[in-house]
């Protein structure tokens, strides 16, 4: 069986050092105690998205980045489809004929934006140019004029929970934010390397 988080500490350690990106970062996470360790040999991977696009994004990174450790790993669109809400028993027969051990579930669970506003500026190049009418009007064409603008910062914020097949018990949960995704793959990528 193949490890996907050694000791608790090491899954802590792991975050931390990853989510050195000013653009994802994770912000509170959570494993259960009474294991020291967990080993999946298989997890189906699911991308809770209104976006088939963005969900089949998604799940093709995280699959992608836990074969780079050695984990197997599943889309859940490739097993079931882009159902929106599959039933329970549509679940289980991908489970089933997949082999999953582990079941891993990310979603959205809040959405903020914030609006800064800049007002217009105009910058001169230093000197005395106010003197005289020629001075001032040559200066005039050294001006540097910034219209007003505003920026949008929009974060997301994403829960991320690892569920044992065999028991149905929340093994592992971490919470992450992203800030000003695009939902571009180098957005997944980021944030899917905080997570794992």
């Amino acid at each position: 069986m193949k490890k996907l988080f050694g000791t608790c500490l090491s899954v802590f350690m792991l975050i931390a050092l990853v989510a050195c990106s000013q653009k994802a970062k994770v912000t509170s996470s959570w494993a259960d105690p009474s294991l020291k360790s967990y080993g999946a040999n298989n997890i189906l991977v699911f991308g809770i998205s209104k976006s088939d696009t963005n969900q089949k994004l998604y799940e093709n990174v995280f699959v992608e980045n836990l074969g780079k450790t050695d984990v197997q790993a599943m889309a859940s669109y490739k097993a079931i489809g882009t159902t929106p809400e599959p039933e329970r028993n549509i679940i289980e027969a991908a489970i089933k004929r997949t082999g999953a051990s582990a079941v891993l579930i990310t979603h959205t669970i809040d959405s903020t934006s914030e609006t800064h506003s800049f007002p217009a500026t105009i910058h001169f190049r230093p000197g005395g140019y106010y003197g005289s009418m020629y001075g001032y009007y040559g200066h005039t064409y050294q001006a540097v004029y910034t219209p007003p603008s505003n920026v949008t910062r929009t974060t997301l914020l994403l829960e991320t929970n690892l569920y044992d097949v065999a028991t149905e018990k929340l093994v592992w949960s971490v919470q992450s934010e992203a800030i000003d995704p695009k939902l571009l793959r180098t957005d997944f990528e980021r944030i899917v390397n905080i997570q794992i």
